[in-house]
């Protein structure tokens, strides 16, 4: 399976996104796959009060490998403890804090309860 890499954007404080990071790590790609392969998707569209805070998607390493990019949303819950994602136009899912943590920490390498709240 050829190798792929996360874009992630963050929504600035002028609410345009910015390129944040780039992960490269097999075992954070992995971490990142292995959740929202597991998540309980429902297939419903939201409608979000505000924009997500963060936005990535996965990319082939080769850039020879041509693939549609599906967009992920992620928005950061009220209490900072857990986070919804969006996946495409259709699929959320509201994670648990154990999983919210990981995937924020793999995509950002911030824990997720080290957020102000």
């Amino acid at each position: 399976m050829e190798r792929q890499k996360i874009e992630v954007d963050m929504l600035n404080d002028m609410g345009i996104y910015e390129e944040y990071k780039e992960i490269t790590k097999l075992k954070k790609v992995s971490v990142v796959k292995d959740i929202l392969h597991n998540a309980d998707w429902e297939k419903k569209k939201v409608d979000m009060a505000r924009e997500a805070d963060y936005q990535f998607i996965f990319q082939f390493v080769n850039p020879d490998i041509q693939a549609k990019a599906i967009p992920y949303s992620v928005w950061i819950g009220p209490d900072k403890d857990t986070v919804e994602v969006v996946e495409g136009d259709y699929q959320y899912v509201h994670l648990n804090k154990e999983d919210s943590n990981k995937l924020f920490e793999a995509i950002t390498e911030i824990n997720l309860f080290d957020i102000e709240k």
